[in-house]
């Protein structure tokens, strides 16, 4: 049994607001288990993270470890190792193990910039820990990577940017001239309880165009046209989020928009209600 999670944005200037998410209904532990029942899958991929798409998973993601990390098995068979502290996990794949048990597959990343400029940064050199080699493929429940363990996650997100408002710096006025659009993101920090995503859109920006007519008399229509936008996005504990935006709206000079190619600036405030 799944609910559809609902989120409330009160918007200031600009809400970032990605599509619904489901999340599973809390069970309760007095009730009995029907045998003819189906199982439910070990995880759900609808299941969001933060400010991302439901569609995101795990796979090409970075974790760098708070903690040491036990449960990784060599994914050609082995004795189990532990991650120590300050260790560097990319994910390279997501299955289930024959159990039904969700699971992650990935290798170690040694070096103080072993992304370049992209984190994470400062790689344990796992000398400390000569059982793992960098070389080899682990494999490693995604319980113990995403939730049970303090740790850090980089990496590309994506999802849906909702301006429905915007405040223009010049000529210093609010437009409800709405902008919607995808947006491509990385993940800067992402860590239990938080996250923080910047991000790219680029989307459909509308307008309303007033034309003055030959008898004396105004006609308005509206227009379309393409809006670009760089976006901070802030994600508590799975409940609360902000987003600041920065963008402008792009029209021909034919369209005869006056806050074409203008600075525009927003600023929203959401809520999760379960």
């Amino acid at each position: 049994m799944e609910q559809r999670r609902t989120v409330l944005a009160v918007c200031l200037a600009l809400a970032a607001a990605p599509a619904l998410a489901q999340a599973p209904a809390a069970k309760d532990p007095g009730a009995k288990t029907d045998p003819a029942a189906k199982p439910e899958p070990a995880f759900d991929p609808n299941k969001r993270a933060a400010t991302e798409a439901a569609s995101v998973n795990a796979v090409g993601d970075w974790f760098k470890f708070n903690v040491d990390v036990k449960g990784f098995k060599p994914s050609d068979g082995g004795d189990e190792v532990t991650a120590p502290q300050g260790s560097c996990f990319r994910v390279s794949n997501e299955f289930a193990d024959s159990a039904g048990k969700a699971m992650l597959r990935g290798r170690f990343e040694t070096g103080h910039f072993s992304r370049g400029l992209w984190p994470p940064y400062s790689c344990n050199d796992l000398k400390g820990s000569p059982a793992i080699k960098p070389s080899q493929s682990y494999d490693v429940a995604k319980r113990n990577v995403l939730e049970d363990y303090d740790r850090d996650r980089f990496g590309w997100t994506f999802g849906v940017l909702v301006a429905p408002v915007k405040y223009y710096v010049k000529p210093h006025e609010f437009s409800a001239g709405a902008s919607v659009g995808p947006y491509l993101g990385y993940r800067l920090h992402d860590r239990q309880g938080s996250s923080n995503v910047l991000a790219i859109s680029v989307g459909a920006a509308t307008a309303t165009v007033t034309t003055n007519n030959a008898d004396g008399t105004t006609t308005s229509s509206n227009t379309t046209g393409l809006t670009v936008a760089a976006a901070y996005l802030v994600d508590i504990k799975g409940a609360f989020n902000v987003g600041l935006l920065a963008g402008t709206d792009i029209y021909s000079k034919s369209q005869n928009v006056p806050t074409s190619n203008k600075l525009w600036l927003g600023l929203s405030f959401g809520y999760n209600f379960e």
